[in-house]
């Protein structure tokens, strides 16, 4: 992970709540968003320490954010290591990219019907902005570029009870796409961008479903054939012995 600091209210001083609860909601909403652009590993450790220096606040705030990503099954507080992003594994792959398919294919459907000019102009842009990343080989924004061209296209659905779901899907997806930049595969997703824009800009709602499941289709079958070749990141056992409780403020 990148370090960038991102300042928010200090904890340790005295502040009324509602501060306190900027503070981490702030934190949570920055982490979040790392973890659907693939910034983060699977199988990578947050620390507390780091990141509250990161984030030049206190432990609390901190702690306060990892433990809502925990509930929201984005990460995993393992009692020996502490709070992890989840491991890469190919039948839980399977089984969320599936999910995927279904919701995300509806989206695509239902956009065909309602996407506006302004928010077919800017899929476009996004998408001229990742074939840049490939053609100069600077495949360092590629996944952020990637997170914005999917949700432009699913909030272009109009619908606010489909889209948290979506988002809830790529807390977990987000971390395993950072699998595919070790791929020479990403111009195989433009492919399946093109199809996808080709079928909206004409309101093509089923075939704008069918590039979408194809889109995530393939992604998936290329995880599921990285996944035993992929090598964690690793750690030495002074830092698998840092921050491995979220309930104490250190």
């Amino acid at each position: 992970m990148p370090p960038r600091k991102a300042h928010v209210s200090d904890t340790n001083d005295p502040a009324p709540r509602g501060e306190v609860v900027t503070a981490h909601a702030a934190i949570y909403a920055e982490l979040k968003s790392s973890l659907m652009n693939g910034d983060f590993k699977p199988g990578e450790r947050l620390i507390v320490r780091e990141l509250s220096e990161r984030f030049a606040t206190s432990t609390m705030p901190v702690r306060e954010a990892l433990r809502k990503l925990v509930n929201d099954e984005a990460l995993f507080d393992h009692p020996n290591r502490g709070v992890t992003v989840p491991a890469a594994d190919v039948g839980a792959i399977a089984d969320l990219f599936r999910v995927r398919c279904a919701i995300e294919g509806q989206a695509a459907e239902w956009a065909a019907a309602t996407i506006s000019k302004a928010e077919l102009d800017a899929v476009y842009s996004i998408n001229e902005a990742m074939q840049t990343c490939v053609q100069t080989s600077e495949v360092s924004h590629y996944l952020a570029l990637n997170k914005q061209f999917h949700f432009t296209i699913y909030r272009a659905s109009k619908s606010n009870v489909l889209l948290p779901i979506i988002e809830r899907l790529w807390l977990r997806a987000g971390p395993l796409l950072n699998i595919m930049r070790q791929e020479a595969t990403i111009q195989q997703g433009l492919d399946h961008h093109t199809d996808i824009l080709e079928a909206i800009s004409k309101g093509q709602g089923t075939q704008s479903r069918r590039a979408m499941v194809a889109d995530i289709a393939d992604a998936s079958d290329i995880l599921q054939r990285a996944v035993p070749y992929w090598e964690p990141q690793s750690e030495t056992k002074q830092q698998a012995a840092e921050d491995t409780d979220l309930s104490a403020d250190k």
